[in-house]
């Protein structure tokens, strides 16, 4: 059978006339876009609710430990800093006689004299030693701390 025998078998059964009416343009309906695939929703599964808590949070550390660990950390700063004054820079023990060269400071005598040891402090060794309170002269004898 085909498709309008078929038709026409069924006009016949039913009755009716076919009336064809004009259709009125409808808006564009928007289709939903589709959406991934979900899992299946549990119907007796229970929602889990968060519940706002008002009251004021714990602190992690108690007022004993922070206090403790603030008095280690300033009692670290004092030692150092003590220490670090302390510890004089290390002048040469040993002396020796020059003569200083023209053009030469106390300063530029102490860099060749010692020169891994700390210039400011060597030139105070020097004035000790010799008594000198201002410049010096060229060819003048000067005991030095010196470095061997």
């Amino acid at each position: 059978m085909s498709v309008t025998a078929h038709r026409s078998d069924v006009e016949t059964q039913v009755g009716a006339p076919r009336v064809d009416r004009p259709v009125a343009p409808r808006a564009a309906r928007r289709v939903p876009a589709p959406r991934p695939p979900t899992r299946r929703r549990v119907v007796q599964a229970g929602v889990p609710r968060v519940v706002a808590s008002c009251a004021p949070r714990r602190p992690r550390l108690s007022a004993g430990w922070v206090l403790a660990v603030a008095s280690a950390a300033c009692a670290a700063v004092v030692g150092l800093g003590a220490l670090s004054g302390a510890v004089e820079p290390a002048v040469p023990s040993e002396t020796t006689v020059v003569r200083v060269k023209p053009g030469e400071s106390l300063w530029e005598l102490a860099g060749r004299v010692a020169p891994r040891s700390d210039a400011s402090v060597v030139v105070e060794r020097i004035r000790e030693l010799n008594g000198v309170e201002g410049t010096v002269r060229p060819g003048q004898p000067l005991t030095v701390p010196f470095e061997g």
